[in-house]
């Protein structure tokens, strides 16, 4: 975190979480309200980078064709 002020608020977590939340703290000999911070920072980011765009390159080149489609016993030999 950049600033080294914490405010406090009450938040509904499951219990499943407070209890995996729990174990880290265990764990880690970090504060709840540490891990939680550090969790929720790290899932913000990971968000942020999940909708930049992707960017595509179009690659786009001369085919040529593989049949004379007015061919159609040619066609109907490819389609088997």
């Amino acid at each position: 975190m950049s600033s080294s002020i914490m405010t406090r608020t009450t938040l509904d977590i499951e219990k499943p979480i407070l209890e995996e939340i729990k174990r880290l703290h265990d764990k880690e000999k970090k504060s709840m309200g540490r891990i939680v911070s550090d969790l929720l920072a790290e899932a913000l980011a990971n968000r942020r980078k999940a909708k930049t765009p992707v960017r595509l390159e179009w690659n786009a080149r001369a085919m040529g064709a593989k049949v004379n489609l007015e061919d159609k016993e040619a066609l109907y030999q490819l389609l088997d």
